[in-house]
């Protein structure tokens, strides 16, 4: 059975995934590797490239932050199909607060305790719904200490260029946090949200599908 490796968004795991399900396919998640403040965006991703086989072209999907890292990887090995949901491919694609940061890293300031508190009161604004509350506070305390500090670190300096690598988009109309969509050229989810691969997830498999085996 071929695999698609996938990396789920910014401080959540494989549940991020558990929807989301191609025939003929296997999604293995990959785990979050050890961050360091040190490191670049691209830094970072190659750490992923130890989980994965690279002696044939791969298969990678990436939910925002994950989509991020896919389009590095992309940038160092053979892939075969990229799929990139909720998120940007390079940093021209950012939204206006991203770009600010970069200019006013004010984020600096916000110790990684408080980015944790953050993303618990927002998490409705990305979309997660009620009844995944349990599981969300789960994942965000499973993350490494500064797990949080140094990934958005990463994304906020992040200066990827157009690569003219070929990925297969998915994004939300009703997209909150990245509201990149309106590209005709990407597949569109009618009131999706960032979190859509929870709660679109049937919107979303019958694009993989049709990705994938061609149905």
């Amino acid at each position: 059975m071929e695999i698609i490796y996938a990396i789920p968004g910014l401080g959540t795991t494989k549940e991020l995934f558990r929807n989301i399900s191609i025939p003929n396919f296997e999604i293995k998640v990959l785990d979050w590797p050890l961050p360091k403040p040190n490191y670049t965006l691209r830094d970072y991703s190659q750490q992923f490239l130890q989980q994965i086989n690279t002696t044939k072209a791969v298969n990678l999907m990436g939910v925002s932050f994950g989509g991020m890292l896919c389009s590095e990887i992309a940038t160092q090995l053979k892939t075969n199909k990229v799929i990139l949901i909720s998120t940007c491919k390079d940093n021209s694609e950012f939204p206006f607060l991203l770009k600010l940061l970069k200019v006013l890293p004010i984020h600096k300031l916000i110790p990684d305790k408080l980015f944790r508190l953050l993303a618990g009161t927002k998490r409705r604004f990305l979309g997660f719904e009620k009844s995944f509350d349990k599981i969300f506070f789960e994942m965000i305390g499973q993350m490494p200490e500064n797990y949080f500090y140094c990934c958005i670190n990463y994304i906020i300096k992040w200066d990827k260029k157009e690569n003219g690598s070929e990925f297969i988009r998915i994004h939300g109309t009703a997209d909150k946090l990245l509201t990149n969509n309106k590209n005709d050229k990407w597949h569109l989810i009618k009131n999706g949200s960032h979190a859509m691969v929870l709660t679109k997830s049937t919107e979303i498999n019958q694009i993989l599908n049709h990705e994938f085996n061609g149905l």
